[in-house]
């Protein structure tokens, strides 16, 4: 075992929010051998590797360190929700009504190199969509943290300036409900945010978002749209009311047919 698959297996195992102890009840063994192949001073029987990738639901050659290219973006990105826990694998209830075999923990994009992550993921979007807009905006709260990581990657990977800005829940001591650019009549936003269903409360925002200035919805893109798990979606809602563009980075579809896979 390398140095590189020593650190691996670490970082891999904080991410999953598991101690040395939990993980070795898992595999079947002590604490003591994880702290040695944590640490370089020893190494897992060949038999054990295999368990351990799919202990964190990844490859072998992931383990080791090897950049696969054999899976889609989308596919990747499933992968890296589901081993960092922002795709939850249980049934869960659903808001609107049913049970769905798994769900969304946004809450869990919590470290710098996850939110850099899905902000290229996004910024990715608008430039394969060829979207054009002047304004970016992120809504609270995940939104928030999405659009600037978009925002950001749109400047560092692809040289593109737009005016940013996010909105306020609850407007400050005096009265903005915007932080940032504010958005001026005759403006095309794009709109950032975690996960449509109805996209009622997202209809809420953009008609809040109206009272500011007239503005032009260009296009709104979520991390998933979960238009499976109800009658009413919020695509066609936001298309049919705003003539939006709707875009997802992955869909119900997509996860199940990762999943079947």
């Amino acid at each position: 075992m390398t140095d590189a698959m020593g650190k691996q297996i670490k970082n891999l195992r904080k991410i999953k929010g598991v101690t040395q102890e939990e993980m070795g009840a898992a595999l079947g063994i002590s604490y003591q051998a994880i702290s040695k192949w944590e640490n370089n001073t020893g190494f897992p029987d060949v038999q054990m590797i295999p368990k351990i990738a799919e202990y964190f639901s990844i490859s072998i050659d992931e383990l080791f360190g090897y950049k696969l290219n054999a899976l889609t973006n989308k596919e990747r990105l499933i992968q890296f929700m589901k081993n960092n826990q922002i795709l939850c694998l249980r049934k869960s209830k659903l808001k609107y009504g049913g049970t769905a075999e798994y769900y969304v923990n946004t809450e869990n994009f919590n470290t710098n190199s996850q939110i850099a992550k899905i902000g290229e993921y996004f910024a990715d979007c608008i430039k394969e969509n060829h979207l054009k807009f002047d304004t970016l905006i992120g809504l609270a709260y995940h939104g928030i943290a999405f659009s600037a990581a978009t925002a950001t990657a749109l400047f560092n990977k692809y040289g593109t300036t737009v005016n940013y800005c996010y909105d306020r829940k609850t407007p400050d001591s005096r009265g903005r409900t915007i932080c940032g650019h504010t958005p001026e009549n005759g403006e095309r936003i794009v709109i950032i945010d975690d996960v449509m269903t109805t996209g009622k409360t997202l209809e809420q925002r953009i008609e809040q978002l109206k009272t500011i200035a007239d503005i032009t919805v260009a296009a709104v893109i979520v991390v998933v749209n979960r238009k499976e798990q109800t009658m009413h979606s919020g695509e066609e809602r936001i298309r049919q009311k705003y003539g939006a563009e709707v875009f997802s980075i992955i869909t119900d579809e997509d996860i199940n047919v990762m999943l079947e896979n």
